[in-house]
């Protein structure tokens, strides 16, 4: 029997090779000239328009690309998410006709911080179905735990929250929305 498997949802999870002391030093100077703002962020630090070119060209580099599809014109907008202990990112979407992807980098991830959860896109009418339950368990979102260098990129329309820092130490990851062209195929 075949299984064909319509409509998934990727997320690419990958390492880099960033220094952490740097990166983190870039942060926290960047955090103390940057006001925060109230987006996602429950308590906790959220500084838009961070723009390190050693980050921007690792997550260029870094991109998910298709041989028969080259990005052009990769473009970069991320911000700093600082999550002191109890603070976490309520549920939403980066989504934006724009993007072609979104995605998060983490800098600093002490134990019991936090995981990152997507949700199952296609909503709660669907958790209910018996087939849901059986094929899937019933869930409707995953986890994935962050660790140090970890970068993650997801369809900007995919869900996901962060939950609360429960450790006495700051999280820190980088958000961010990557744009590019590239030339779209021939409509059927």
């Amino acid at each position: 029997m075949e299984i064909y498997n319509f409509f998934t949802t990727p997320c690419w999870i990958d390492v880099l090779d960033l220094d952490l002391k740097k990166m983190t030093k870039s942060v926290r100077e960047f955090s103390a000239k940057v006001e925060t703002m109230k987006i996602s962020n429950e308590g906790g630090y959220q500084g838009h328009d961070f723009d390190n070119q050693e980050f921007i060209n690792a997550v260029i580099t870094a991109l998910p690309r298709l041989e028969n599809k080259p990005i052009t014109n990769e473009r970069v907008y991320s911000w700093v998410n600082i999550n002191n202990k109890g603070d976490y990112n309520k549920r939403h979407t980066h989504i934006d006709t724009s993007i072609l992807l979104s995605g998060v980098y983490y800098v600093k991830v002490p134990e019991n911080s936090g995981n990152i959860r997507f949700y199952d896109p296609r909503g709660a009418f669907i958790q209910g179905m018996r087939d849901h339950d059986y094929y899937n368990n019933g869930f409707g979102w995953h986890f994935i735990e962050p660790k140090e260098n970890m970068i993650i990129f997801f369809p900007s329309w995919l869900e996901h929250d962060v939950e609360p820092n429960t450790s006495n130490k700051d999280r820190i990851s980088i958000a961010f929305n990557v744009y590019g062209d590239f030339k779209k195929a021939n409509p059927i």
